[in-house]
């Protein structure tokens, strides 16, 4: 997801300079724009922001006392105050108070996205992964005893949260405006996610109770009750019985009527039909992606290729070391036009997917 920042400022001409000013590298990141500190934290309630760039003079809400509640409902945001009213107790005061950065006006264009750029990549140094499983993921955390703020992204309801990390332990997670473990149960119920990493972590103090593996155990069994609750409703509205006629306790007796003979025929043999030749494994899989996908599976093409061979005999080395299981299925991202999942067994097939393809959907199906 492209980073989203989020400008505010009392002055509605300045916003609208701003804007126009950004529009030149749109490619790199969005600006949202709010003219207090409550729109500006309805903005962040209901919207995906990376960074919060803020003046510190405004009417009502100023710049502190938006930077106070912004470092405590969303604590994992970066927030950088401007001024126009530059003085060395005004930087101490902003910085000291938990802003990141601190930018005097006037500034250039250029000197704005030199300042969000900096910021930007201070919190995305440690880069992305896409199409894991997040449970898997967490449990390498804990493993490893790593220290890490996990931005997690839903990909089917566009939500976002964030997972704090520190030696290995959930240290707290907010999802919106929710914080501590019901935020955490809340990311941790999203299966198809995204996921960026910070080697960095703000808590120091552990705000969660319990270990992270009974959050996964609690959120999985929620997330397979939700499921099963689904499929009674869809069981119950579906279920029928269907009589060929009306049943009586008794019945009058019907006299037996015969009736004149008649010339039966005999039908002309049925010819058989030729039975069809078993289904290819390239077939195979077809069949059970078209049924279980529909004709929208944007597959564009299913070969054999034992090019696949080392990756699928190292990614399955690794599964066994994590005590993963068996791996069924493989999905790599080259870049955006070139996306596969390989299928191990005899003969390793790969599939080639475009860039908007349901693969979690295919995945599902398949193994």
């Amino acid at each position: 997801m492209k980073p989203n920042v989020l400008i505010v400022d009392d002055d509605a001409a300045f916003l609208r300079l701003i804007q126009k000013d950004m529009e030149v590298f749109a490619d790199s990141f969005s600006i949202s724009i709010a003219e207090s500190g409550n729109v500006a934290l309805e903005i962040l309630e209901n919207t995906y922001v990376s960074l919060v760039i803020s003046d510190m003079r405004m009417p009502g809400m100023d710049g502190l006392e938006l930077l106070a509640s912004i470092l405590n409902m969303f604590p994992d945001i970066p927030v950088c105050m401007m001024t126009s009213y530059d003085k060395p107790k005004t930087e101490e005061a902003a910085l000291g108070g938990g802003a990141v950065g601190y930018l005097k006006k006037p500034f250039t264009a250029i000197e704005l996205f030199a300042q969000i750029t900096k910021m930007l990549n201070k919190r995305a140094d440690g880069g992305s992964l896409h199409n894991v499983t997040l449970e898997t993921f967490l449990q390498l955390i804990e493993m490893e005893q790593q220290t890490s703020t996990l931005r997690v992204i839903d990909k089917k309801d566009k939500k976002s949260g964030v997972l704090f990390f520190r030696n290995g332990e959930l240290m707290n997670a907010r999802s919106g405006m929710k914080q501590g473990k019901d935020a955490a149960y809340e990311i941790l119920s999203w299966s198809n996610v995204s996921l960026t990493i910070e080697h960095d972590c703000i808590f120091k103090e552990k705000l969660i109770d319990g270990d992270l593996q009974a959050l996964l155990l609690d959120a999985m069994r929620a997330k397979d009750e939700i499921a099963g609750e689904f499929e009674a409703e869809e069981d119950d509205a579906g279920s029928e019985i269907l009589l060929d006629a009306p049943i009586e306790e008794s019945q009058p007796e019907i006299p037996e009527i015969k009736a004149p003979p008649v010339e039966i025929k005999a039908k002309p043999p049925v010819e058989k039909k030729a039975e069809l030749p078993p289904m290819t494994p390239i077939e195979k899989i077809r069949h059970k992606i078209k049924a279980a996908v529909g004709a929208r599976d944007g597959i564009s093409d299913i070969f054999a290729d034992a090019s696949w061979d080392g990756l699928i005999v190292q990614a399955s080395n690794i599964g066994e070391a994590i005590n993963c299981g068996r791996l069924n299925a493989l999905y790599v991202h080259k870049d955006r036009n070139e996306q596969f999942i390989v299928i191990p067994g005899p003969e390793t097939l790969a599939i080639t997917i475009s860039q908007d393809s349901p693969r979690d959907r295919i995945i599902a199906a398949l193994v």
